[in-house]
Parts: structure tokens; sequence; C-alpha cells
């Protein structure tokens, strides 16, 4: 009896062990379940597991450009001022009363139009009286000449005496002088008749005109000009140049290669013309000596006054290795971009730019021709970092 006790004991045993120890697979699982309800999942450690723990860092997405070999101008990119060829004040020389004015304020004319008219019936008389004063010698003049005539026949005849024909050549040549006496203050008069009527001494635009009917004009009087008249085509920009620059650009303007090229913002027409203007002393202040351009403006699309972007052309420079400028990034040591190998590989490289051309960037030494650089995604590199190539820019 005994040892079938002992027999029924040891075979539960078995069987609560069978229930209990179950596979280490369902141990897991149970772990699993208990760890989970904390928020932590447990694995087995596992080297293929681990292995792929080990995420590889993505391609970083680049637009990337090559160097080239081309032939560029040189520019100095500046800022610059309309200036017309011509600004002059319109004044009247003489004294009077404003009997018309002809043109219309802002309005176009043409060198030798008529603007304003001052009533003239005053020296209108003067010149008439002096015309006839004029007519009065020349008919003086023809009596004296008439009487040495006949002074002269008499002579021969013995009739008249010598004294009596030098008394009628003198009487002639006084009469002679008293017209052209007569005749210099008649065309002084006439000279002064066209000061009353104010025409333009170019063509251009006028600006407001400053009189109206019946006003009173005075004579010299700059203070108080009766219109502004500005040239408008051709026109000249002004820009400041550096001084270390004048010495280079004069000698390209003796070439007649030297030019401006513009484009005035909010526009996107460009208009290009020779320097035509060095100044002749740098300011103190700036250094920057002024030097024009002479730009066509048919049809008139610059104005004085007018601020507009230039580029100061001096000569092409033939064979240049150039990149965008965007691709130059700076850091303490200078200069560098980002070359990509053959891998896709991205590698920083230190260069040496001369200067900047427009959009591009002269490179002297770190580049040759055909090295690919990243133009945008440079803030995302580091040495040695995959790119993937999203675009590729011509230049």
């Amino acid at each position: 009896m005994r040892r079938l006790v002992v027999l029924i004991v040891f075979l539960g045993v078995i069987a609560v062990a069978a229930v209990v120890y179950r596979s280490p697979q369902d141990w897991l699982a149970k772990a699993q379940a208990l760890i989970g309800g904390s928020g932590v999942t447990a694995q087995p450690a596992r080297s293929d597991t681990v292995a792929s723990n080990r995420v590889q860092q993505p391609a970083v997405p680049v637009v990337l450009a090559q160097a080239r070999r081309k032939t560029v101008p040189i520019t100095f990119s500046t800022i610059g001022t309309i200036v017309p060829t011509a600004s002059i004040a319109l004044i009247s020389q003489v004294w009077g009363r404003v009997a018309e004015v002809k043109v219309a304020d802002g309005a176009d004319v043409n060198e030798g139009e008529p603007l304003v008219e001052i009533d003239a019936r005053l020296i209108d008389t003067q010149i008439e009286q002096a015309q006839a004063t004029v007519a009065k010698d020349e008919a003086s003049i023809a009596k004296a000449e008439r009487d040495l005539g006949r002074v002269e026949h008499l002579l021969k005849s013995k009739f008249e005496t010598q004294a009596n024909e030098a008394d009628a050549q003198t009487t002639l040549d006084l009469t002679r002088a008293t017209l052209r006496s007569d005749q210099a203050a008649l065309h002084n008069l006439e000279i002064q008749r066209e000061y009353y009527t104010i025409r333009a001494p170019v063509t251009g635009r006028i600006g407001t005109v400053t009189v109206k009917p019946g006003a009173l004009v005075m004579a010299n009087s700059p203070g108080n000009p009766i219109a502004m008249l500005n040239a408008f085509d051709p026109i000249y920009v002004s820009v400041g140049i550096p001084q270390k620059m004048i010495a280079d650009l004069a000698e390209d303007r003796a070439k007649g290669i030297a030019r401006v090229k513009l484009t005035v913002p909010g526009r996107e027409d460009e208009r290009e013309g020779p320097i035509t203007v060095i100044g002749n002393a740098a300011e103190q202040a700036t250094g920057l000596v002024t030097i024009m351009a002479t730009i066509k403006n048919e049809p008139s699309a610059l104005w004085p006054g007018e601020t507009v972007n230039v580029d100061v052309i001096f000569h092409d420079e033939p064979n240049v290795l150039v990149v965008p400028g965007d691709a130059i990034a700076t850091n303490q040591q200078g200069n560098y971009v980002y070359k990509i190998d053959e891998t896709g590989h991205a590698h920083m490289s230190p260069v040496v730019i001369s200067r900047n051309l427009g959009r591009m960037a002269m490179v002297t030494s770190g580049l040759s021709e055909g090295d690919r650089v990243v133009v945008d995604g440079q803030l995302q590199l580091s040495e040695g970092a995959l790119v993937a190539v999203k675009q590729a820019m011509e230049n």
C-alpha cells in the first residue's frame, strides 16, 4: 500500500512537470507577453538580428554642375544711376509778359521748337524804326555818290576844284559809315527779338512749364527757370568704379571694348552701350571714380534719377574655368566646394576664386575641367557622404 501511494505521487509530479515545463519557445512567448505590458519587447540575442540593426545612411539628394572652360566677360557688377546727357534750365534773357505757351507739361520737344512766346510788340517797333533809318542811310549814300560823280565830271572840265571833290568823297564815306552803324543797331535788335521766342536748345523732354500767358518773366533769373529740359536719347548711366580698376578700364576703353550692360529692377529688358566718360578724380570718401556710358533710349524706358543694375564689362577672358557661384561655400580655412567622385561620394575640396562673374565664379585652383560639384544640398553633406543626383545643371 505504501508503495502504491509513492507511485501515485511520482506520477502526479511527472504530470505537473509536463504541464509546467513546456518548450523554451513557450516560456519566451510568456515572458514577452509579461514584459510587453511594460512597453519592452524581449528578443533572443541572435547574430543575424544584431547585424540587421545596423541601418545604412540614405543617399543625400543634390544638384550637380560640371566645371567648364569657356570665354567669359570680365565684369564688375554694381548699381548705377540714369543721368541725362543734357539738363538745361530754360530762362528768359529779356523782361516781358508771356504772350503764349506753345508746349504742354512733360511734352517731347525737338531742337529749335518754340516753347514760349514773350510779348515783343515794343521791340518790333524798334526794329521798324531801325529798318527805316537804314533805308534813309542807303538813300543818303545814293545822293552822295551822285554828288561825287557830278563833281568829278565837272573837275575834268575845270569847272570844279579838287577841294570840292575831296569834300564830296568825305560826305560819301561818312554816309556809308553811318549806314554800317545803323545796320549793326538793326542786327542787334533782330538778335534781341529772337530772345522773345524761347526755343528748345536740344531734343528731349520738358518738365513743368512754370509760367502761363500774362505772367511776367524776369531776365537772366536762373533761380526761377521757366522749365527744365532733359535730353533723353541717348542717355547716360553713371557708375562708381573702384580706383584700382580704372587703369584696366581705361585701357579697354581705348581699345573700344569697354561697355556696360544694365537692367532696370522689375523689368526684363536689357540695354547696352559703350563707356564714353571716365572721371578725372577719385572721391576721397569712397575711393570711387565716376564713369558714364552712353545708352540708346528709344523707346524711352530709362528716366533720369532712376536706379539700375549695371554690369561693367572690361573685356572677354578666354579659356576660363568656371562653376556656378552657388557651388562655392566658405569656412574658416577659405572657399571650398563638394566634389563628387566616380562612386558618388562627396569630398570637400578647397578652391581659389579669382573673381565672381555674375552668377558664375572663376576658379584658379582646386578643380579641373569636368569635375562635378554640388550646387544645391551642401548643408546636408559631410566628408564621404553618398549622394543621389536629382538634377544636373548646364553651365
